[in-house]
């Protein structure tokens, strides 16, 4: 991030920032902070230090930034039409206007009509937008065409198992929240939460049971697994780790590094014993369920599902 910072910082100084910039990397990478930043170089450009416009930005309170973010699963038409109107009242607003739009790639077809109308028709040259995805290829290819791509890449894996490691976070958090998030406060936070604790138990739990023929998972997760339905963010969480176990199988298999390295001894035991057909097809069902959350699947069915799914491939 502070490489496209750097870059944002020399193209203002020398007048010649972009109209439009798509900015992708993966969850944790910085793209909101990078761009609350860059907003702040746009907005206090040639003014001295303003702490209070910085924390304007931070709060989404500041008069010449807009922010969009889907309106349940798509930004629709109204959302964009609603930006165009804020940013044609000129007289109200002085100097640049910025619109941020998050998960560009949920905007409807009708959002994105309305959006490249703006974009080519903008009601001032001091207007700059910055669209934000996880999901670069999902992203229209009209609005890749006319925008200026930035990639950011999030921090290894294993660097950042290190770094908290080195803040003290227990091993097995260190381990799997960088698979969760590449913000290392983020990761911080959830080593404090007593919930991301009892979720890699239960993974744990699920891979102990996996062999135990007097315990079925559909009665097992109805028992001990409805904390991971208290959120749908938090559930997907927990399908992320538990997809990355399973890969761990096939890794294992192929004889490449596992990162369950706490699981190694229950990873080979149970990879001598399934089929990679079999380990592939729960593979692509967690995928599934993953996918169906962002329709807002009822989430009491999909860990259901779920359970069952791993039941019939025991």
């Amino acid at each position: 991030m502070k490489r496209a910072y750097y870059f944002f910082e020399q193209t203002i100084k020398k007048n010649r920032l972009a109209h439009l910039y798509l900015i992708s990397g993966p969850k944790g990478s910085g793209k909101h902070e990078l761009v609350d930043d860059v907003s702040y170089l746009i907005l206090n450009k040639n003014k001295p230090e303003s702490p209070h416009l910085k924390l304007m930005i931070k709060e989404r309170r500041a008069s010449n930034l807009m922010v969009i973010e889907p309106d349940g699963l798509t930004i629709k038409k109204e959302q964009i039409l609603n930006l165009q109107q804020e940013f044609s009242k000129t007289a109200l607003v002085s100097g640049p206007r910025i619109y941020v739009i998050k998960n560009i790639e949920k905007i409807s077809q009708a959002g994105a009509n309305s959006l490249l109308k703006f974009m080519e028709e903008p009601t001032s040259h001091l207007v700059y937008g910055f669209l934000l995805t996880e999901n670069l290829d999902d992203v229209l290819v009209t609005i890749k065409s006319r925008s200026q791509i930035l990639h950011l890449k999030g921090i290894d894996e294993k660097d950042m198992m290190n770094e908290l490691t080195s803040l003290g976070v227990d091993h097995k958090i260190a381990t799997l929240a960088p698979y969760l998030t590449k913000n290392i406060e983020e990761a911080t936070l959830l080593a404090e939460n007593p919930n991301i604790v009892e979720m890699i138990q239960f993974i744990e739990d699920i891979v102990t049971n996996w062999t135990k023929k007097d315990v079925t998972f559909p009665l097992f997760f109805y028992e001990r697994g409805r904390f991971l339905i208290q959120d749908r963010d938090f559930f997907m969480n927990f399908l992320e780790l538990l997809l990355l176990y399973f890969l761990d199988l096939v890794h294992y298999k192929a004889h490449q590094e596992v990162t369950y390295q706490f699981l190694r001894d229950q990873i080979q035991v149970l990879s001598d014993r399934m089929e990679v057909k079999d380990i592939n097809e729960i593979i692509y069902y967690i995928q599934q369920i993953l996918k169906e959350q962002t329709y807002y699947i009822n989430l009491e069915l999909a860990l259901d599902h779920l359970a069952y799914i791993l039941e019939q491939k025991r």
